[in-house]
């Protein structure tokens, strides 16, 4: 099977379990992995990061993230 070929059967799941795959993946990448950022990247975590700071409180649980994603879509 080839790479699209399995983001194309994962495409066809329920939202729901596309993200326990990329979860799965995830918590089975090596904790040595590094990736490169690129700019717009790391100017984005550098925001995300001061933005926390700025306003700790608004900081969202998963639960949280994920209630509210489901409200939004009704």
């Amino acid at each position: 099977m080839t790479v699209e070929q399995a983001i194309s059967e994962i495409s066809s799941l329920p939202i729901d379990d596309q993200l326990k795959v990329v979860q799965a993946i995830w918590d089975r990448l090596p904790e040595s992995s590094t990736l490169a950022l690129s700019d717009a990247a790391r100017s984005e975590l550098v925001r995300r990061i001061a933005s926390y700071t700025a306003a700790p409180t608004t900081l969202m649980t998963e639960a949280q993230l994920r209630a509210r994603m489901r409200s939004s879509d009704t």
